[in-house]
């Protein structure tokens, strides 16, 4: 299924609202090369707040978490009218300590459901002959794709919104 070229773009757009912000400080180990990891340079408590604020702040509502398992998982979804689709996001976030305890490693996975709105017709004939014609303002939303994003920009911007809140939060505490 491909992923709607409108949804990366406003994902970007939401994920990546300052992208020349001054970033914390990250482990550069070839453990941690996976786009969708950072071992973040902040305890876990800070890191917690400011994945709370990140999610807020893209429009995604945070559905459960689990503190203790350093565990978040949040959905949102977006209407475009142009194409009268709904495409729904659902981001699970693993946050753990690391052992030196100034340290937390935060792992993501996102996934996407696109559906798309379908009108309903009705018949209308004479003579023998049927035309379906819609029928206004009734219809229903089909499923259209889905799958995990894969897409490295896209976490990027979301660990780049993650960088700032954790910045300004430091400042605010210094």
């Amino acid at each position: 299924m491909r992923l709607n070229k409108y949804l990366i773009a406003l994902l970007v757009l939401i994920f990546s609202l300052e992208l020349f912000a001054d970033s914390p400080k990250y482990d550069t180990s070839s453990a941690n090369a996976c786009y969708k990891s950072r071992d973040v340079m902040y305890g876990v408590e800070e890191v917690f707040e400011a994945l709370k604020h990140t999610l807020m702040q893209s429009n995604l509502n945070i559905a459960t978490v689990t503190k203790e398992d350093g565990v978040i998982l949040a959905k949102g979804s977006q209407y475009n009218d142009n194409e009268e689709t709904v495409t729904s996001i659902t981001m699970t976030i693993s946050f753990k300590e690391m052992k030196s305890g100034d340290a937390t490693h935060v792992k993501t996975i996102a996934s996407y459901e696109t559906q798309e709105k379908t009108s309903d017709t009705g018949q209308l004939g004479a003579a023998g002959i049927s035309l379906p014609i819609p029928v206004p303002f009734t219809g229903k939303y089909v499923l259209s794709g889905s799958g995990n994003i894969d897409d490295s920009i896209w976490y990027q911007g979301f660990f780049n919104s993650l960088d700032k809140i954790l910045f300004e939060n430091h400042m605010k505490e210094n």
